[in-house]
């Protein structure tokens, strides 16, 4: 795993290398391995010339075949519509042309006045341009562009630069870091990016990244992974744009409460046991040279602000995107990932909560899930008797992916093969008495299946199941998220029927099927012409706080504005969830 590692190469773990998710195997061409941890595991596992890349140490020269399929980040990242959601461009960042006489016996101002004199008045300077101010005026023949942020004086550029002027926005996900390269005069996204989140090798839900970056070097680590990933991915974009490092001037950095924490450097470990309380709830800015990411040195990059232990910056920018206190009636605004942050919007006030629905729609903690790459199967239909399945990129399956996990579980309700408790039937079931029924059976560690795919059905090389302890993983998360939204209507004195519009956020809802989101509850009892997909909202409302300073500044009032309702004390919240993990009635025909 640490070679994998090293090498970029680790997709599959989900479990911080402990051994028991099964998602790190890899098959063994030549060389050998020691100190096999748990050989039980292998068992559960592992084909004969296959190991857990976690559980064994490498001895020499080896050969390994990595089967899983890499995330496709390209499918999570969209661009965000910033120009027509802020309307005038009020960027913090300025450039101004300026052409100086140079001096003479009867002009002896200093350099660095001779280039405020052509400035606005009490226009400040950071002390770091002065170091190589005298050569590059002369060089330029004292014909030189000043980019200004808010009235300090950050950089100086030989010639006419003041079309070369670009910020970034980072939205790290648990998941995802989705990246968005926008040029600062026009709103204009020019390139978009993303990168599996670097630290998922040590466990795909966050409780494990703070268990290890809870001391000095864990933190350290955890805080190198994510700033050298997002680096790479800045450096990338610019250069594929043909964009100097040097004319990035500002960025906008949006996450939850830990991924905000781990960027900062700051402990999270606080966040993992009661009361939850952040080390932080404010934004921060920093100098860019403090943060080392490719951009003009004395540009500044935005943490925008946290409002609570588990609702964190990225929550703000769903806020700031969808500003549910601006619009008529009711507001949900739902972003499903690891945990799903959910706002209530009415009038002039806002709720806010996390509902820990942990990995299960990013295809984790599910016996054969994985995560919305090639191979991963995204739709699933079952007509006339048949399994018809969608996969990315029109391959062989090789697991099943978040949306892929609510198709099947959704067709498999709707042909009574599932419960309203979400038990697979059994004979003496009524609805056990159908052809597809004959796909149900018990697997060789004694749990309920249903085969999706038989080896070769598809070009497989196994059987695709599904099995009980998935469908019990998605009504785990299905419930958190249901019972979130339950808990804030009943905070705010609603039922669902008052609901005007849920708003789906996150790369995760471009590809659910809202029917079959009905069909499980994950919205309760709100119907699914009042569910709208609306992509990455944490990036577009961290794109408006970039090209706007005053969307900016409304962003750090609404932090301080929003009520943030904490489920896990929530004297309703364990009654809600156990209702919640039931699948609503089916009225069948």
């Amino acid at each position: 795993m640490e070679c994998l590692n090293q090498a970029g190469l680790m997709e599959g773990s989900e479990c911080g290398g402990r051994g028991v998710c099964g998602k790190c195997v890899v098959r063994v061409l030549a060389g050998s391995f020691a100190d096999i941890k748990d050989k039980e595991q292998y068992k559960r596992f592992c084909k004969e010339d296959e190991v857990l890349a976690c559980n064994c140490t490498v001895t020499g020269d080896a050969t390994i075949e990595v089967g899983y399929g890499r995330d496709d980040i390209s499918r999570k990242v969209h661009l965000p519509r910033l120009t027509e959601q802020v309307g005038t461009i009020e960027t913090s960042v300025s450039k101004v042309y300026i052409e100086m006489t140079p001096p003479n016996l009867h002009d002896q101002l200093s350099d660095i006045e001779r280039v405020l004199a052509k400035l606005p008045a009490k226009t400040r300077f950071s002390p770091s341009i002065l170091r190589d101010l005298p050569s590059k005026l002369r060089k330029a023949d004292f014909k030189v562009t000043c980019t200004l942020f808010e009235g300090e004086l950050i950089a100086i550029e030989a010639g006419d630069t003041t079309k070369a002027c670009y910020g970034c926005i980072i939205d790290i996900g648990t998941t995802t870091v989705a990246m968005y390269l926008v040029d600062l005069l026009t709103g204009a996204v020019i390139d978009a990016r993303g990168l599996a989140n670097p630290q998922r090798v040590y466990g795909a839900d966050v409780l494990s990244r703070i268990t290890v970056g809870s001391t000095p070097e864990g933190l350290a680590k955890m805080q190198a992974l994510i700033r050298q990933g997002v680096k790479g991915v800045m450096h990338v974009m610019s250069a594929a744009n043909n964009i100097s490092d040097e004319n990035v001037y500002q960025a906008v950095v949006v996450g939850n409460t830990s991924m905000s924490h781990f960027f900062l450097g700051v402990d999270p470990s606080n966040l993992a046991v009661a009361p939850f309380v952040p080390c932080y709830r404010q934004s921060v800015t920093l100098k860019a040279d403090r943060v080392g990411l490719p951009m003009n040195p004395e540009g500044y990059v935005h943490v925008l602000a946290n409002i609570s232990g588990y609702v964190g910056s990225d929550t703000i920018g769903v806020a700031m995107a969808t500003k549910p206190w601006e619009k008529k009636g009711i507001t949900i605004a739902v972003d499903i990932g690891t945990n799903g942050e959910i706002i209530l919007g009415y009038k002039g006030w806002v709720l806010a909560c996390s509902a820990a629905a942990g990995p299960a729609f990013e295809g984790a903690h599910i016996e054969q899930g994985m995560r919305a790459g090639e191979g991963a199967i995204e739709r699933v239909s079952l007509k006339d008797n048949k399994v018809t399945l969608g996969v990315i990129g029109d391959t062989a399956p090789q697991g099943i992916c978040g949306s892929g996990l609510i198709d099947i579980v959704a067709e498999l309700i709707t042909a009574g093969l599932i419960t309203r408790r979400g038990s697979f039937v059994t004979e003496k079931d009524e609805g056990f008495n159908q052809p597809l029924a004959s796909r149900m059976r018990t697997g060789a560690n004694g749990i309920r299946e249903f085969v999706l795919a038989y080896t070769g059905e598809y070009g497989n090389t196994k059987d695709i199941v599904l099995t009980q302890k998935d469908v019990r993983e998605l009504q785990l998360a299905k419930a958190a998220i249901a019972a979130g939204i339950e808990i804030l209507l009943k905070e705010a004195g609603f039922t669902t029927d008052n609901v005007d519009r849920c708003y789906l956020a996150g790369a995760f809802g471009n590809y659910l099927d809202k029917e079959k989101a009905v069909v499980l509850g994950l919205f309760p009892g709100i119907p699914k012409e009042k569910i709208i997909a609306i992509g990455n909202a944490a990036a577009e409302g961290a794109g408006l706080c970039l090209i706007s300073a005053a969307q900016r500044k409304m962003s750090d009032r609404i932090a301080r504005f929003v009520k943030p309702v904490e489920l896990s004390t929530h004297p309703d919240f364990n009654d809600k969830w156990i209702h919640c993990l039931n699948f609503p009635k089916i009225t069948r025909q």
